[in-house]
């Protein structure tokens, strides 16, 4: 699975305002539900740009949604008008970056493997109004308000989706480690324990939308730091990345070893981990490259199938793409290919792999297929330059 074309550290909004409150909304306590209590179902997923995309059938669709296990269900705001859903809710709640975002809440039916799901509250947001959000999100987001319905299993490596009301019935069971998981209410986003030192403990969500390995926040850095609790660090500098307040500002950006990493009870060792201002940590999707996870809710427990022992390296060009009416370098990291050729961060690019840019939907999708080469040409307004893949971090 790739993962280090593009650095986009949770695109979707994860709220938090309407879940505190005492007295909740009816739309948060009449579902979602299942039209059948028995219901089961496997379906395939497709990658892109590390994320992982289902079809979904709405209004009589198939539509394409992101699956992201840290934000709550969301839908194109055009799209919910087209279907004539309606307005239930409003909130406000932070982006990945800490943009103020408002939303509508609407309830609506899915249809998912042929199994029903109804009274399910989705949050608007323009996402046909930019291409960037268009090509990476689509239609719409399936989030974790579903999960507590029955058990979800990811399986990257037969590239599938599993569903059932009934644990045994699904496989990759026998000799996984089971972890406890947590979730504290509406939108019941997945948490493990994780572990960075002996002394230095927190919590972390699981965070599909957030493509790389593990995101180390701010606060959580600075107690391992305390504790011996990381090893080596590269330096970056630029964007980390689009969310839907549009791309992040310009800033140092860390990437930095944890060389004794464990979730629960499962030991990682080293990992590549990226640093993140705003908390809770996250395990990304790049953990699937390694796991087969599977999330029971129910039974606030979840089971990590191991298929790779393939050491947690982040290998990239030492650059990611921006997308702001062009397609631009975003960051660039030190000691890197990137680096080397004299990229930085801002530079419009106009073609990579032969492939002229163009910001559109399919010119970004175009472009972020060619970046899953070993090797990239790239070119800009005075330059050009042949780049290979490295480890940008090389683990102990």
């Amino acid at each position: 699975m790739k993962k280090n074309v593009l650095l986009v550290l949770g695109l979707f909004l994860f709220t938090s305002s309407v879940f505190a409150i005492q007295n909740q909304p009816t739309w948060i306590t009449e579902g979602p539900y299942l039209a059948n209590p028995s219901a089961s179902f496997e379906i395939p997923v497709k990658l892109f740009a590390a994320k992982l995309y289902v079809n979904v059938e709405i209004g009589g669709e198939e539509r394409r949604f992101v699956v992201d296990t840290g934000s709550p269900s969301m839908i194109d705001a055009q799209l919910a008008n087209e279907l004539g859903l309606k307005v239930v809710d409003t909130n406000k709640g932070r982006d990945a970056h800490g943009s103020l975002i408002e939303t509508n809440i609407v309830q609506t039916s899915l249809t998912i493997g042929g199994s029903e799901f109804h009274k399910v509250p989705i949050m608007t947001a323009d996402f046909s109004g930019s291409p960037s959000t268009q090509s990476f999100i689509g239609d719409g987001v399936l989030g974790s308000e579903l999960l507590p319905l029955g058990v979800w299993q990811m399986d990257l490596r037969n590239s599938v989706l599993r569903f059932d009301t009934d644990l045994t019935k699904l496989p990759y069971l026998d000799d996984a480690i089971e972890l406890m998981l947590y979730q504290f209410g509406y939108p019941h986003t997945p948490i493990f324990d994780v572990t960075f030192s002996k002394s230095a403990r927190s919590k972390a969500m699981f965070d599909t939308g957030s493509s790389s390995f593990f995101s180390i926040s701010s606060n959580d850095l600075a107690g391992a730091r305390n504790e011996s609790g990381i090893g080596k660090t590269v330096f970056g500098y630029g964007s980390s990345g689009t969310s839907l307040g549009g791309q992040a500002m310009e800033t140092e950006l860390l990437l930095i070893e944890l060389p004794t990493l464990s979730i629960g009870k499962l030991p990682l060792g080293a990992v590549s981990a990226f640093h993140r201002d705003m908390s809770p940590s996250l395990i990304g999707a790049g953990m699937l490259k390694y796991f087969i996870i599977t999330l029971d809710s129910r039974s606030e427990k979840a089971y990590f199938k191991q298929y790779s022992d393939e050491p947690y390296v982040i290998r990239s060009f030492g650059f990611t793409l921006a997308f702001n009416n062009a397609i631009s370098v975003g960051a660039v990291w030190d000691d890197s290919p990137a680096k080397a050729v004299g990229l930085r961060p801002g530079m419009e690019l106009i073609s990579i792999n032969g492939i002229e840019t163009e910001f559109s939907m399919e010119g970004i999708r175009r472009i972020i297929n060619a970046m899953d080469a070993e090797n990239i040409e790239l070119t800009w307004n005075d330059g050009s330059a042949t780049l290979t893949k490295k480890a940008l971090l090389p683990l102990n």
